[in-house]
């Protein structure tokens, strides 16, 4: 609702200021917010963390603007919204999970995503890429919830994400 709308806001606006997060349009963010592309972890009535999951055909999603809470770092909440994710994705149909980073390298390909070209990217968000951020392009073949159960496992202790 429009409450997590301006929660969301609050927790992106420091990394988009950083240039860390492109900057996303209010109007366009409480548009996509509204379709149920973002997903929210909370505790306490407080978003911790916030990821976007923007289908762009039957078997290809990106997996967007996953951030976490600065106070609530290193705790395993961006992997147990990764994992959310990831599920939701699986149960929807999705076997090529793809994110754009210019600063979280690492932690992709520690978490099964490989650097891919621009060409591995669907016509359609090919043609929204902006080569000035330079971001790279992680790819992640996704097998089944019971891999995910797995990896989560291995990560971090889960939390519940919850559908907006």
């Amino acid at each position: 609702g429009p409450s997590d709308v301006s929660a969301i806001v609050e927790l992106i606006t420091p990394l988009e200021e950083s240039g860390i997060l492109v900057k996303r349009p209010r109007d366009e963010l409480t548009r996509d917010v509204h379709r149920g592309f973002y997903y929210v972890l909370t505790r306490d009535n407080r978003i911790l963390c916030c990821a976007m999951l923007k289908r762009y055909s039957l078997t290809c999603a990106e997996l967007g603007c996953l951030v976490t809470s600065r106070k609530y770092r290193k705790q395993g909440h961006g992997d147990a919204m990764l994992a959310f994710v990831e599920r939701t994705a699986i149960n929807a149909g999705v076997s090529d999970l793809f994110a754009l980073s210019t600063h979280t390298m690492q932690w992709f390909i520690e978490r099964g995503f490989a650097e891919v070209g621009l060409k591995a990217l669907p016509d359609r968000r090919q043609l929204l890429y902006n080569p000035t951020r330079a971001s790279k392009i992680y790819m992640k073949q996704l097998a089944s919830s019971r891999l995910v159960d797995a990896e989560e496992l291995f990560w971090a202790e889960p939390s519940r994400p919850r559908y907006l």
